[in-house]
């Protein structure tokens, strides 16, 4: 029965999301944080149909979108490069589900939704706000959704094992199944999400939304105390998930995050300054609330010695498996995570004759080979240099912060996962329809500028010629 209920409430959210689109993309954003809350919590005898949840709503926002006169409206950036390779690599997408490699079409569809289903994000978003205001205060509601999420987590880390908040999105889920940290009977938290991987992308996606955010206001602490607390629960949640990725991602990106986003604004020796108070300020509230996470997570770090290996293995798995794929690989999804649950009766992933790997990239050069491979890394270096161009092109310090922030995520996403990590992807293509977002508002505060400037010289008395005096002679 309750199945059924959820189905009939999909069929009326995605008609309400082709009416209300630009509504139904932000609920998604909401979703893909509490769909894991959701799972394991309030129905977790349905949880396959809740996990398309945030889709059936995208899917409607894109059909709103799509026939919205918006749409007519709004100009992509000029960007040749990057349409001509989304239109290969969705050529090529379409032509894999057919991959005879593959056991079933619908391997190869769930395929194709992973690769490119959150893509027309990049043309929705700029089309959803009108001014700087409506995005802002958007934003604001969105970050502090961290602070009840970061909260849980604490909740989670000192509860034992076999508590009721310490469960995953899975069945059947016990104490012996929940990560900790080694020996310790910490464990490590998922908050809101079905797993450790989906909580620390979310983690890692609120944390430069947060430094947009600061990064505009100056780093100053009058007006943004919650947003402070939301940065220090967040790292804080980032200690407790014990993952080391995230954070020695945000060491190598901080120095970038310096340059372009404080010292080459106006003001920027200043803006430093504060910038150092308040991450002294965030450290000390970690080490006076987060001690026992610290001590976990430093444990954990020192614990192992694979640290060099785990870095360089997304650089070196495709070209460990590039002789096996060839030039057109196994087909779109032969890796999925959920390619078992559709090929009932066939031994779980037997199509790929062994070749099981854990990177991203190694997935993407089985299932691609290496056509597709080049392809779906050209966008995303692209993508990283396109955003830094901006940088250095938008006028207004605010559109310049939403630029830095894109920069740093889609520069940090190059060896990540965005494509079988479905929180990551998401927050992947947001970011990219946030930088054009941040060109079209740019665009538009210049014209509206030139527009006043004209305006206002119209309304100005036209100059009189001043007289010449001549000597009067007799």
């Amino acid at each position: 029965m309750i199945r059924l209920v959820i189905v009939l409430a999909g069929i009326a959210s995605l008609v309400w999301s082709v009416r209300r689109w630009k509504e139904a993309v932000q609920v998604a954003l909401v979703l893909l944080i509490f769909e894991g809350a959701i799972r394991k919590w309030l129905v977790p005898g349905a949880q396959d149909l809740i996990y398309f949840a945030k889709d059936v709503f995208l899917l409607g926002a894109y059909v709103g979108f799509f026939q919205s006169p918006e749409r007519r409206r709004y100009q992509p950036p000029a960007a040749p490069v990057l349409y001509g390779l989304l239109v290969a690599g969705i050529f090529l997408g379409v032509l894999q589900i057919f991959n005879p490699n593959l056991p079933n079409l619908l391997v190869g569809v769930l395929g194709f939704k992973a690769y490119f289903f959150y893509v027309p994000l990049i043309f929705i978003l700029p089309a959803m706000f009108r001014s700087d205001r409506e995005l802002a205060v958007t934003l604001h509601r969105y970050l502090l959704l961290a602070i009840p999420v970061g909260v849980l987590a604490v909740a989670q880390f000192f509860s034992p094992q076999g508590s009721m908040l310490n469960t995953y999105a899975r069945a059947p889920t016990d104490a012996a199944t929940i990560a900790t940290f080694g020996s310790s009977t910490y464990v490590r938290v998922t908050a809101t999400f079905s797993f450790i991987t989906g909580y620390t992308s979310y983690l890692l996606a609120t944390v430069f939304f947060l430094l947009i955010w600061l990064g505009n206001a100056g780093w100053r602490l009058r007006g943004n105390l919650l947003m402070y607390g939301a940065l220090a629960i967040t790292l804080l949640g980032m200690l407790m998930t014990g993952s080391r990725g995230p954070v020695l991602l945000l060491a190598a990106l901080f120095p970038f995050y310096w340059w372009l986003g404080i010292l080459r604004e106006q003001g920027g020796g200043g803006t430093f300054g504060r910038l150092l108070m308040g991450l002294s300020l965030v450290a000390a509230v970690l080490a006076w609330l987060g001690q026992d996470a610290i001590g976990a997570f430093y444990g954990r770090a020192l614990g192992v010695s694979d640290v060099p290996s785990r870095m360089l293995f997304p650089l070196q798995s495709p070209f460990h498996v590039i002789g096996e794929a060839g030039p057109f690989g196994f087909g779109i999804g032969a890796t999925h995570q959920t390619a078992a649950a559709v090929t009932p009766g066939i031994p779980p992933y037997i199509w790929l004759r062994g070749l099981l790997i854990e990177v991203e990239s190694g997935r993407i050069m089985l299932e691609l080979g290496a056509i597709g491979f080049a392809i779906i890394y050209l966008i995303r270096i692209y993508l990283a240099g396109f955003a830094l161009a901006q940088v250095f092109k938008l006028r207004t310090r605010f559109h310049r912060s939403l630029a830095v922030g894109s920069f740093l995520y889609l520069l940090g996403s190059l060896p990540s996962g965005i494509v079988f990590e479905v929180t990551a992807g998401v927050y992947y293509w947001t970011f990219v329809g946030l930088l054009f977002l941040a060109m079209r508002l740019d665009r538009d505060a210049v014209r509206a500028a030139a527009a006043a400037r004209a305006a206002a010289a119209a309304r100005a008395p036209s100059a009189q010629p001043v007289p010449v005096l001549r000597e009067r002679t007799e």
